[in-house]
């Protein structure tokens, strides 16, 4: 399993996506002074663009609705929704994702939704997440140290946490500064601690496998609200990492047993 260093996309992100964007702008319309949108652009009344801190790039096929705040270095891709009172900068949302609420210094892959209120900070969120309402990171400590991440620390004070492809959290998710969340896995009420994958983390720190067949379901569901086809490939990828991130679950004691929130 190749593994991937998320702290370094976030920093990366951090310090120089207002390089990237210099280049990105290339084959854009000029909506006004640092604002340039592809094809299509639809654009409602009353959006505030902020372009004085780097280049605001949107990709064709995007609705931005009435009364949000783009505040540049922005990258936002292809087909995007970003719904009314959303307040978005210095991040990179991939093509394909509904956005709401805070987002800042974050990356967002392609086919998630943060599409409620809550913050988003100094995080990587993987492709095919679902970030439910009130969902926030935390990205400092009450103590204004640094940040350990995967063990190591990242000597950043400003640092949230890591959503790997297909993760779920329910309304009101709280997730502390640092954390690893695995792919597949779902999040319920305040998240203190890494979370490997296929796992259903329900606080204070019980955790449950999540089968691999009620997995594959459940992505096969979300891909098709997107008219996505779940390929066999992918169920088979599925099944791939369901094995290879067994003995991470057994590290942390997740039960094989049924969810219970009791």
């Amino acid at each position: 399993m190749i593994k991937i260093n998320f702290l370094e996309i976030i920093l990366d992100n951090k310090n120089n996506l207002k390089k990237r964007l210099s280049v990105l702008v290339k084959g854009k319309k000029k909506l006004k002074a640092g604002v340039y949108v592809g094809k299509n652009v639809k654009i409602e009344p009353n959006v505030f663009f902020d372009a004085s801190g780097g280049n605001i790039v949107i990709g064709e096929g995007t609705k931005i609705k009435a009364n949000s705040i783009l505040r540049g270095p922005l990258l936002i891709g292809k087909n995007c929704v970003v719904n009314s009172f959303a307040e978005i900068s210095h991040s990179n949302i991939g093509d394909v994702c509904k956005v709401s609420g805070e987002i800042t210094f974050s990356v967002m892959q392609s086919y998630s939704n943060k599409q409620h209120y809550g913050s988003l900070g100094y995080s990587y969120v993987g492709s095919w997440v679902n970030i439910g309402g009130g969902t926030s990171t935390a990205n400092m400590k009450n103590t204004y140290g640094t940040i350990v991440m995967n063990g190591i620390d990242s000597g950043e004070v400003f640092l949230g946490c890591v959503l790997e492809d297909y993760c779920k959290t329910a309304v009101n998710t709280s997730i502390f500064p640092g954390k690893v969340i695995g792919m597949s896995s779902h999040l319920y009420g305040t998240v203190v601690e890494d979370v490997p994958a296929f796992t259903s983390y329900v606080a204070p720190g019980k955790m449950y496998e999540l089968p691999i067949e009620v997995a594959k379901k459940i992505q096969e569901k979300m891909s098709a609200r997107r008219g996505v086809k779940f390929t066999e490939e992918e169920k088979k990828n599925f099944g791939k990492m369901f094995k290879e991130t067994e003995n991470d679950r057994k590290k942390v004691g997740v039960r094989k047993e049924k969810l219970s929130f009791n």
